[in-house]
Parts: structure tokens; sequence; C-alpha cells
């Protein structure tokens, strides 16, 4: 079961990695001539390529481009805790907006610590783990 779970895990950040290669292979290839290189129809890659509009870059010197990828990666055994907690510490969080008591529906902003909150409310991190990051973050 567990090896079923980290390859589940390991699917969503190999889709991260496909589409920001896929962002890169676009500006120098035709949707038509990436399409025949992979395999699959021109719709596909247009599709992929919005997609992958929205996968922030990986910022330098972390594994990820948001916390929860990196949390996802610690998931899928990509990197260790100590790498996570490390990472999670040191991360420059974006301010999660104050709601006014109407637009609790407004998208949050990538990069919030609410996503690690997210992730432990998913089950990818557990509480001691949680706790560690918020200790490396003071």
């Amino acid at each position: 079961m567990a090896a079923v779970v980290r390859l589940r895990r390991r699917q969503a950040v190999d889709r991260l990695d496909e589409l920001r290669a896929v962002r890169v292979l676009a500006k120098t290839m035709k949707q038509t001539e990436l399409a025949k290189v992979l395999a699959i129809s021109q719709p596909s890659i247009n599709k992929a390529l919005k997609a992958a509009a929205k996968v922030p870059e990986v910022r330098e010197g972390f594994s990820g481009g948001s916390p929860y990828e990196i949390v996802q990666r610690f998931a899928a055994g990509q990197i260790d805790r100590d790498q996570l907690v490390d990472e999670l510490g040191r991360w420059e969080y974006a301010r999660t907006p104050a709601t006014d008591g109407v637009d609790w529906l407004a998208d949050e902003p990538v990069g919030t610590f609410e996503e690690v909150g997210r992730a432990l409310d998913e089950g990818l991190i557990d509480e001691d783990t949680y706790t560690a990051i918020l200790e490396a973050r003071r």
C-alpha cells in the first residue's frame, strides 16, 4: 500500500516537472513539432501549455516552486525530512490576504504558509514535522 501511495505522489511532482519542461521546449519549438516529438496531439500541447503557465518556477536553493510542492516532493520520497524542514523554514511566505468577511471565496495566492497547513490536513506531513517547520521559521 505504501509503495502505491508513494507512486501516486510521485506522479504529481513528475507532472509539474513535465509541464515546466514543455514550457521551456515551447520557447524554441512550434506546438505541432512538440506534439509530434511527444506523440500527442497539438491540442494536448496547447492544454499543457495553459496548465504550465500556472506552475511557478522552482526557486533557487529550493526543491519546488511553492511550499506545497516542496511537501509533495518529500511525500514522494524525493527529498528527506531534514531538507523539507530546512527549505520550509527558510521560505519567504506570501502574506495570506485579509478578508472583509465577504471575500472568503477568493483564491489564495501561491506561497502562503497555509499550503503547509493544507499538507498537514491531507496527511502529506505529520504533526511532528509541522512543528519542526514552525520551529525552523523562528
